[in-house]
């Protein structure tokens, strides 16, 4: 019972170490010469219609407040098929908008994860299994062999692309990641982290004022 107790606790301090979701940038690409935008058009695409909604109606209230004509699109897209696909280029086409704000889910992964497969632990510090080399030894052949518990780590890259000329002309992309991705709460807590992330972009690209 005395080596069972700090194998739970482990486990449990581990699980609050990498509960909390973290969205950042990899990377942005802004156009040479940006034209100001007259009405921005909001349009999704991923496999939850929930996370769509809270990010379309999120964005264009954020945009709004910063002196963007943004408007949600409220067409939710989650699958890619020749319906679908003309069911999207309808939503485009139909607008008045001559700018296309378009944010998609590009890749999610999920692992799990042996709080005493690496040596150093989340928290920076020797993982419980790792006092002696045969312990780090062992751990190589049968993952989780010393103490501590497992953990899934969910990680979503997302990108959001400006589209001029009816999505014609690509003008500006940024892509992020999301690490602990399985602790999000819900599909507005997920829009809310990751639209302030794209508006700190947006303002360093010059897109915004």
């Amino acid at each position: 019972m005395r080596n069972a107790l700090p194998s739970v606790l482990a486990a449990a301090l581990l699980a609050g170490c990498i509960s909390a979701p973290v969205t950042s940038l990899e990377v942005s690409w802004v156009a040479p010469k940006v034209p100001q935008f007259k009405k921005l058009l909001i349009i999704t695409v991923a496999s939850d219609e929930f996370v769509q909604i809270a990010f379309q109606d999120q964005m264009a209230a954020h945009l709004k407040e910063r002196g963007v004509n943004a408007v949600a699109s409220h067409r939710y897209f989650t699958r890619y098929t020749a319906a679908e696909r003309e069911r999207f280029k309808q939503s485009i086409d139909e607008s008045d908008a001559d700018f296309v704000l378009l944010a998609r889910v590009t890749k999610s992964d999920e692992g799990t994860t042996h709080g005493a497969d690496s040596v150093i632990g989340t928290d920076g510090l020797p993982s419980a299994g790792a006092t002696g080399i045969y312990g780090v030894y062992a751990g190589y052949y049968y993952p989780g062999y010393g103490q501590g518990g497992d953990y899934t780590v969910k990680t979503v890259t997302a990108e959001a692309s400006i589209f001029a000329e009816k999505g014609g002309k690509l003008i500006w992309s940024a892509r992020t990641r999301t690490t602990n991705a399985q602790a999000v709460k819900s599909g507005a807590d997920a829009a809310t982290q990751y639209i302030a992330v794209i508006l700190d972009v947006m303002k360093k690209d010059k897109l915004l004022p």
